[in-house]
């Protein structure tokens, strides 16, 4: 098998830069997924689907939860381990990471196939909206570990700095869907079951593609024992759950925002509703950084070169602060066009402005936060993640979005959400810097 240290040597920049792409691609390809599958369902004429789509994405996001938290565990503690200890002792944690994580989704998915009428009344889902997304998500959670097991396969890969492969594995599920879509809802008229069952197809053939990609071809699965599992639960607890619960908890700074804005009339919520279609397009690519500076930052603490280290976050934020530039840059001029895109006017126009001159450079807060979390999650302190998250999501946001209100109203109100972004992005920063010192007491992550 191919040598697959290359995180310890080479250009730091352009493997940041391959590796963030790879992951760039994945992510919008799901984002398109989602597009995708409300397009062909639009066209039942039927409002009910589409409602019950939002309430099934809304329990989806639990599952989801469950396998970003394993897919970074991988990353960090199957990259250390590979330059550690070198490729057996590597595989055999990355198998019992996949034995993990598909008993623990497939609990998950058993308890909410269980709870799933209660949960749906809770959210306040009733009569044809009800039957709708109770056929659908009865059908898509026995297939949700499967969704799992794919994202720690792609990141099992990123570890070993296999970019390429990552990507493709977490393409093969979207491509598939999205082919299916058309001629099981359409074609066929199967209507939401359609929809449910072309999820199902594509997480199975990527399932399986997956067995084969690392059971025969790079021959990653290992025999292990139950004690070895045991054994290594805990540090793989130590990074999931903070993880889990930082995603779980991660929508409370939109609510707080929506709460604020929506005071304002209808006006200013579709200009929100706009902006908020446009900044996961804009900046898609910084929650992309997490899954590629983590496995770049655990090999080279597996190696020992913190030099290397301090190199691979300076590039981050190189990266991220020349990325945001380029976007401003290209925003402030186009904001007519953008305005006129959406046929705006009014209100709602004034918050693309608003947008476009002020919060886009805010922005990279984001970026900043994303980077840091790859320093926390290898460096032991998986729960700083979580800390700055829940924090920025509700005291941060609440704090500045209320200032922002009091002060300058509207304006103020979202000008205030995204310094939020910011000033969270410059505390972890701090953290990241102090965090590594106390590890690395002669080298600053800041300094040249």
């Amino acid at each position: 098998m191919k040598n697959t240290n290359t995180f310890t040597t080479g250009s730091v920049s352009k493997q940041l830069l391959i590796m963030t792409f790879a992951s760039w691609v994945a992510m919008v390809a799901s984002m398109l997924l989602s597009l995708v599958d409300m397009f062909f369902l639009s066209r039942l004429d039927d409002i009910n689907v589409l409602a019950a789509m939002g309430f099934a994405a809304s329990i989806s996001l639990l599952t989801a939860s469950i396998g970003i938290g394993f897919s970074v565990s991988t990353s960090v503690l199957v990259s250390q381990k590979l330059t550690k200890d070198g490729a057996l002792p590597a595989h055999k944690l990355f198998t019992a990471i996949s034995l993990i994580g598909l008993v623990f989704s497939s609990l998950l998915a058993l308890a909410l196939l269980f709870g799933l009428p209660w949960i749906l009344i809770l959210l306040g889902a009733e009569t044809e909206v009800f039957d709708y997304a109770s056929r659908y998500l009865h059908l898509t959670l026995l297939a949700s570990p499967l969704g799992v097991l794919t994202m720690i396969f792609a990141s099992g890969l990123r570890a070993a700095a296999m970019a390429k492969a990552s990507m493709w594995i977490s393409l093969v599920a979207t491509i598939i869907n999205i082919i299916l879509d058309p001629i099981l809802i359409e074609y066929l008229a199967w209507g939401i079951e359609g929809a449910a069952w072309a999820t199902i197809i594509a997480r199975v053939i990527s399932f399986l593609v997956g067995i084969w990609y690392f059971g025969l071809q790079l021959k990653w699965f290992k025999p292990i024992t139950l004690n070895f599992v045991i054994t290594e639960l805990p540090s793989i607890r130590k990074i999931t759950m903070p993880v889990l619960i930082s995603n779980w908890f991660t929508p409370i700074g939109s609510i707080i925002v929506v709460l604020i804005v929506s005071s304002y009339g209808s006006e200013a919520m579709a200009g929100l509703a706009v902006v908020g279609s446009l900044s996961p397009i804009l900046f898609s690519v910084f929650f992309s950084i997490t899954g590629a500076a983590g496995p770049m930052v655990g090999q080279n603490i597996g190696a020992k070169q913190p030099q290397r280290i301090a190199k691979i976050y300076r590039s981050g934020l190189a990266f991220i602060a020349l990325y945001t530039l380029c976007i401003w840059l290209v925003a402030l001029p186009a904001i007519d066009l953008i305005i006129q895109f959406y046929g705006l006017s009014g209100l709602p126009a004034s918050l693309i402005e608003i947008y476009c001159s002020i919060q886009i450079p805010l922005s990279m807060g984001l970026g900043a936060i994303a980077l840091s979390n790859g320093i926390f999650n290898n460096l032991g302190r998986p729960r700083w993640s979580m800390w700055l998250s829940l924090a920025r999501a509700t005291l941060g946001t609440l704090l500045l979005c209320h200032l922002g209100n009091l002060l300058f109203g509207l304006y103020g109100t979202v000008i205030g959400a995204s310094l939020t972004f910011f000033v969270f992005g410059l505390i972890a920063i701090c953290l990241a810097n102090h965090l590594f010192r106390t590890h690395y007491p002669q080298i600053s992550l800041l300094r040249l």
